[in-house]
């Protein structure tokens, strides 16, 4: 218990300095990029401030999906993480489409860039924060939803940083301010995209479908091979949360097998965690068809029961 209080606490403060370096990339950025009249800059910066909303979403998530299970909400409350993604993501896609706005405008009405030796001093400092904070967070990416959506984050405001040093260099060089246009719409769109992953992941979650690294076929294929099993019918895998996945189902086994059913339940409980990371199996066993002998609700697997 003490081990996992701890790698929470690391977690924590992983969090709590990305949070501190983005808020201070996102103020500089904001103020350098009003003053040079730089749209990519504050383009950026308004990606920044989107990270800094992700990462505290990111903590409320952590926080809120430890929380002990109630009688009112059996499960705990994992799929808090799952909604402060959804709404940070969500809240992303409004941002670029104010963006994209933005450029559309400054097409028709070109700026020109001023202080320049200032906004790419603050772009620098922006990508030197972006590259510290995808170094505090990329052993944490994989732990969950909220994680990888701020580690995502950081990963693209460290390309769109290089972007916007480029792109204002060049303009500096040869006053095609174009070029700003053309930054801002593509930071717009890899906020968009970042967000559609994100948004498709955690939809899913809330539509209980079959997670994405999880056949369903497979599963079923492989409960079947135990011997014991003559039929598997009423299959439901989903999702709790991005890392927490359930199931349940019926299994058919013989009258003389009946007595084996807590060990063969156990057996299968123990396969579906080891070979589909399922933790919460919640098996039924039956000696007789029952009402619904279907697997979906459309048809029937009964090929083991013929071979036998």
């Amino acid at each position: 218990m003490a081990h996992s209080h701890d790698h929470q606490q690391v977690s924590g403060k992983k969090l709590f300095w990305t949070i501190i370096f983005n808020l201070i990339i996102t103020i500089a950025e904001f103020i350098g990029g009003i003053l040079s009249g730089y749209l990519a800059l504050i383009s950026d910066a308004i990606h920044n401030l989107s990270d800094v909303a992700a990462l505290i979403l990111a903590w409320l998530g952590a926080k809120g999906s430890e929380l002990p299970a109630t009688k009112k909400s059996t499960y705990g409350y994992l799929r808090i993480e799952v909604m402060t993604a959804f709404i940070s993501a969500v809240s992303l896609v409004v941002i670029s489409i104010f963006i994209m706005a933005e450029a559309y405008d400054r097409f028709y009405n070109p700026q020109e860039l001023k202080y320049p030796v200032m906004f790419l001093t603050v772009s620098v400092i922006g990508l030197i924060g972006n590259i510290v904070s995808i170094l505090l967070l990329h052993s944490e990416k994989g732990k969950s939803l909220n994680m990888k959506t701020a580690f995502l984050h950081m990963a693209y405001d460290a390309l769109s940083s290089v972007a916007v040093i480029i792109g204002g260099i060049v303009i500096i060089m040869t006053d095609l301010y174009i070029i700003d246009v053309f930054l801002s719409f593509v930071i717009a769109l890899m906020i968009l995209w970042s967000s559609y992953s994100v948004i498709k992941e955690a939809t899913l979650v809330f539509l209980e479908a079959v997670p994405a690294g999880i056949d369903f076929d497979k599963v079923h294929t492989e409960m079947m091979v135990f011997e014991k099993i003559i039929d598997v019918h009423d299959l439901h895998i989903w999702s709790l949360s991005s890392k927490e996945i359930a199931l349940s189902c019926h299994i058919c086994v013989g009258e003389s097998d009946l007595p084996d059913a807590p060990a063969l339940t156990r057996a299968l409980n123990s396969m579906l965690k080891e070979k589909f990371k399922i933790g919460h199996g919640t098996i039924q066993v039956e000696t007789h068809e029952c009402d619904n002998s279907e697997l979906l609700c459309t048809h029937t697997h009964n090929d083991k029961h013929h071979s036998h």
